[in-house]
């Protein structure tokens, strides 16, 4: 297998893998090489459970009125985030709380 690696290698900025085996990758604190993790299935219960909430909150951001996706937005500059990040933040936190908490766009962040 090839090599794919992006700038040389002893540069701070390398990224890519080398034969599957081997990860560069830049951080803050400079290049890092590391074993390529290996895929594993993600088919227990609660994984399951999870991509099935990751999908709802996707559909329900998609389902956003102007006003609320401009709330989100306005909220997620204040923050540096995305506006979906801050959306899936507060969808998660109510997910995982009583059903007598506030309903969005009401954030808590």
């Amino acid at each position: 297998m090839m090599a794919k690696i992006k700038h040389p290698l002893h540069s701070i900025s390398a990224s890519g893998t080398i034969g599957g085996a081997i990860s560069f990758r830049a951080t803050a604190r400079g290049a890092v090489a590391a074993n390529t993790p290996q895929p594993y299935a993600q088919k227990s219960s609660a994984q399951l459970a999870n991509q099935q909430r990751m999908s709802e909150a996707r559909a329900a951001f998609k389902t956003l009125s102007t006003a609320d996706r401009g709330h989100w937005q306005t909220l997620a500059s204040k923050y540096r985030r995305s506006a979906w990040a801050c959306f899936f933040a507060e969808y998660q936190y109510q997910f995982t709380q009583t059903p007598n908490m506030p309903l969005i766009p009401e954030a808590n962040l």
